[in-house]
């Protein structure tokens, strides 16, 4: 009886599906594929172990990427055009990106990447859009 009376409950439990619609804008080429990674919390960022992440197929102008079944709370998000195909971000002798790049929150590179406060942002319930720019 117990099991039966967990079950029913879990069963009422509303399912909470906090999605993300990314939408990157200025995107110069169609040519290759944009990377996008989704950290959740600072933690996970500054050790490198992202949430998710996407490859999708560049597109001129604009694109939309959509993560979903995402729990609530501070993620930020990074990506990268690859032009070129060859699965990683291009940089000069510097250390400075040669491929598009951008960050949610619209942060930018200025002498080395953005802080996690210049980049986070917070995922409600619902449907969350972040819209962001690509920097070449």
């Amino acid at each position: 009886m117990k099991a039966l009376l967990m079950t029913l409950s879990l069963l009422s439990t509303p399912i909470m599906a906090n999605e993300l619609e990314l939408r990157i804008e200025d995107i110069n080429s169609s040519e290759g594929k944009i990377y996008i990674e989704l950290f959740k919390g600072e933690q996970n960022y500054k050790e490198g172990q992202s949430y998710t992440a996407r490859i999708i197929k560049a597109q001129k102008g604009h694109t939309i990427a959509h993560f979903s079944n995402l729990e609530a709370g501070e993620y930020v998000v990074r990506f990268f055009h690859d032009i070129n195909n060859n699965a990683k971000l291009d940089s000069n002798l510097f250390g400075i990106p040669t491929e598009g790049v951008g960050f949610s929150n619209n942060a930018t590179i200025q002498f080395g990447p953005p802080s996690y406060q210049e980049m986070v942002i917070a995922i409600n319930s619902g449907r969350n859009v972040e819209n962001t720019t690509i920097h070449y």
